[in-house]
């Protein structure tokens, strides 16, 4: 038995307190996945604007003349190609030098 008697409506509030909080953090949880949903709509859209206006610009680029040959040799992608990663360039190993021979004179 508790010493001190609980007041039922400071008790209720505390309950409801933590249960709002919880419900606010599950509402902030579904407003961040319709937001990223969002993001990735809009990105998917700008990915396909992309896509179509550089395949008009390769066949422009064809109708004017160009071969294919030679406007991958510009360093221009052809459309469906995906880019190249860069590979990062690697030091040559080094080798570790002893950085001064200890001799005895004797």
């Amino acid at each position: 038995m508790s010493d001190t008697n609980v007041n039922p409506e400071e008790a209720a509030q505390k309950a409801r307190e933590l249960i709002e909080a919880d419900v606010n953090a599950r509402v902030d949880a579904v407003r961040q996945v319709v937001s990223a949903s969002n993001d990735a709509d809009d990105a998917e859209r700008r990915w396909k604007d992309a896509t179509t206006a550089h395949e008009r610009a390769w066949r422009a680029a064809l109708d004017a003349g160009w071969s294919e040959k030679d406007l991958r040799a510009t360093g221009a992608r052809a459309p469906g190609q995906s880019a190249r990663p860069r590979r990062a360039r690697t030091a040559p190993a080094r080798t570790s030098t002893p950085a001064a021979s200890v001799s005895s004179e004797g």
